[in-house]
């Protein structure tokens, strides 16, 4: 099966469920795109919450982990 004509059918229904639901909620499609824009900011600003804690939790384990090794020799990898 080529996938075009599947891309088409995507297409053709994500337009029809869009539709249907600005029609149900009454919404213009000035409304809908910007519930749309609202929805993706929020998205947006959990997704950079999560990778925020998740860059914090690493930065706390590689600070324990110095902390730890304090005044150890580390090798040099660059060393020949």
């Amino acid at each position: 099966m080529e996938p075009q004509p599947i891309v088409d059918k995507v297409a053709a229904n994500v337009t029809y469920v869009g539709s249907g639901w600005a029609v149900i909620f009454g919404l213009s499609a000035n409304e809908f795109a910007a519930l749309v824009g609202a929805a993706v900011a929020v998205v947006g600003l959990l997704v950079n919450l999560w990778f925020k804690w998740q860059h914090l939790r690493i930065a706390r384990t590689v600070a324990a982990t110095r902390k730890q090794h304090e005044g150890e020799e580390l090798c040099d990898l660059e060393e020949e």
